[in-house]
């Protein structure tokens, strides 16, 4: 149960709070207000598109028609469903990405349909944020083979490696306008 906290996005939220802190009681309220302003939204978009893997047994496959919108259109949803190591339910939404450069749903989906029929453990690549509220699922990125480790896909990678840039320009930003602009 405590695993969660020790997520790296909570990590980086503590660390982010700490910096404001950190520019308040050197640089003043004003800098420290604005770190605050930029970085908790910054990230809530970084926590929502960071991908997150899990291994576990495919339950079901299903395609759901949506709800005709205003102008009387509707789409196809494919669900994948399984259940982790823990066996935890976990439902997740195959779509296609063009953020995550994935336009390959159909060959996804029929591997996991074909998990499905072989009893198979897989590891899926997913990213978003599951919300009973507002029936948001997250997206399949990439399926393989059980025990895959997918912080190598290029996917992953290419993530970590502009999250470190994005979050090096954004701590640097902040200490110059302190620097610059001293107490405020």
């Amino acid at each position: 149960m405590l695993e969660i906290w020790f997520s790296i996005g909570y990590i980086l939220l503590l660390v982010l709070l700490l910096f404001a802190y950190f520019l308040w009681r050197t640089g003043g309220l004003l800098p420290a207000i604005l770190a605050l302003v930029v970085g908790i939204p910054l990230w809530f978009w970084w926590e929502y598109a960071r991908p997150t893997w899990t291994t576990g047994i495919v339950s079901g496959t299903e395609v759901r028609r949506t709800d005709p919108d205003a102008g009387g259109n509707t789409r196809d949803i494919q669900y994948v469903y399984m259940r982790n190591q823990a066996d935890a339910g976990v439902e997740l939404e195959n779509e296609d990405s063009g953020w995550w450069f994935k336009l390959n749903s159909e060959r996804v989906f029929n591997d996991a349909q074909t998990a499905e029929s072989r009893n198979t453990q897989v590891t899926v690549l997913w990213n978003r944020w599951r919300s009973q509220l507002f029936s948001w699922h997250p997206n399949i990125i990439a399926f393989g083979e059980a025990g895959a480790w997918p912080l190598w896909s290029w996917r992953t990678l290419t993530f970590y490696l502009l999250s470190i840039l994005l979050w090096f320009g954004y701590f640097f930003g902040f200490v110059w306008l302190r620097n610059r602009f001293g107490r405020l």
